[in-house]
């Protein structure tokens, strides 16, 4: 279900016992490491885009999931508290203890800086090469002292589902055509569109057309169900669909599959399991979730995010996961999660419900986007 890291929350009290000598080195070094003061300016509010103003595409990692470092966090002024070091985990092999402060990521400071909020886990996705390697700089609560610490990252499992389409229709497609082979949790019979993974093959050739759709085990429930199914749209209409969804076993060793496509007509409508309208429902959600309309320059990075096989989902949980829509909650975890919960589930948390809210995110080491997510995933 939710990750199932050993997490003992503490208070500031007991988490955080830097001396204030200690406390002011940290703070000076972060200031002298960081251009958070220049990201607090411009980013914040100068640039009202979700999307930096030079980026093509969002600017996240495009793998959210695909490393770990193994701790629980407790914010503060100074940096991130580890208040729980996962056994065989990168962070414990690097010699990160419980009570080290990571005060920044290759430069960019993290914790509470002016107010704001910057999470360990945003950051690490931000600067965390193509291998796993990044630079922290640590306060030592046992020698009490800063240090550079290069840490290298594990890596999720992966597993894949592969196979290939089908087709004995004929057809005539224009080099516009699009077709998308989709991984979809099923478990629930309301639940139409919620995809665990998506290949998108632009101009696909003559069939039999091989695919495989990468998946993160750790993100796979035993007790869920699986399905696969595939769609070709051409000028905006789908034209071919796949004739069922084909259930899949993720926790075993899972066969190459076969999806045959038929053509969509009088005898098979389209099915309303395929996205239609996704551009305008983001800019829904923009409206609802941040009070403003998307940005051209925003609806066009979603389009080509989109168009690289993601999700409309992930769209949704990054949008909710935002600094922005973070910040419209008043940068504060409590009153952000109490709307979250009621944004997702309808209603408004009891106070024991809102602490296992808290408590849930909080394993998640401030990674609000990859929170949000597994929420929506969660809900029937």
């Amino acid at each position: 279900m939710t990750p199932t890291l050993r997490l003992n929350v503490l208070t500031l009290a007991t988490a955080f016992t830097v001396s204030a000598a200690a406390q002011h080195t940290v703070a000076q070094t972060a200031t002298q490491a960081s251009a958070r003061s220049r990201d607090l300016s411009e980013a914040w509010s100068a640039a009202p885009s979700l999307l930096p103003s030079t980026a093509a595409i969002p600017s996240w990692n495009a793998q959210p999931n695909s490393w770990r470092l193994g701790v629980a966090i407790q914010n503060v002024d100074t940096g991130v508290v580890l208040t729980d070091v996962e056994a065989g985990m990168p962070a414990q092999q690097a010699g990160l203890e419980n009570g080290d402060i990571i005060v920044n990521v290759d430069g960019f400071q993290v914790g509470y800086v002016e107010g704001a909020l910057f999470d360990l886990g945003d950051e690490i996705r931000r600067r965390v090469d193509q291998n796993g390697k990044v630079d922290f700089l640590v306060f030592d609560n046992r020698n009490r002292r800063l240090q550079n610490l290069p840490v290298t990252l594990a890596q999720q499992n992966a597993a894949s589902v592969r196979g290939e389409i089908t087709c004995k229709e004929r057809v005539t497609l224009t080099q516009q055509a699009v077709l998308t082979v989709r991984l979809r949790d099923v478990t629930y019979p309301n639940w139409q569109n919620v995809e665990v993974g998506k290949q998108v093959i632009t101009n696909p050739k003559h069939p039999p057309i091989p695919f495989a759709i990468a998946v993160d085990r750790t993100q796979i429930y035993p007790d869920h169900k699986y399905a696969v199914d595939a769609y070709l749209v051409d000028n905006g209409k789908i034209l071919l669909q796949s004739s069922a969804a084909i259930p899949v076993n993720l926790l075993s060793n899972t066969a190459p599959i076969q999806i045959n496509l038929v053509k969509v007509g009088a005898n098979v409508p389209p099915s309303n399991t395929y996205a239609v309208g996704q551009l305008d429902q983001i800019n829904q959600w923009y409206k609802q979730y941040l009070r403003r309309d998307a940005l051209p320059t925003e609806l066009n990075a979603w389009q080509n995010y989109l168009q690289a096989g993601k999700s409309p989902q992930d769209i949704q949980a990054y949008i909710l996961g935002s600094p922005e829509y973070f910040d419209r909650m008043g940068n504060q975890r409590d009153p952000y999660l109490a709307a979250l919960y009621q944004t997702l589930l309808g209603r408004q948390p009891t106070a024991a419900e809102m602490q296992q809210f808290v408590s849930q995110y909080q394993q998640y080491g401030g990674a609000r986007t990859d929170f949000v997510r597994d929420v929506m995933r969660l809900q029937p």
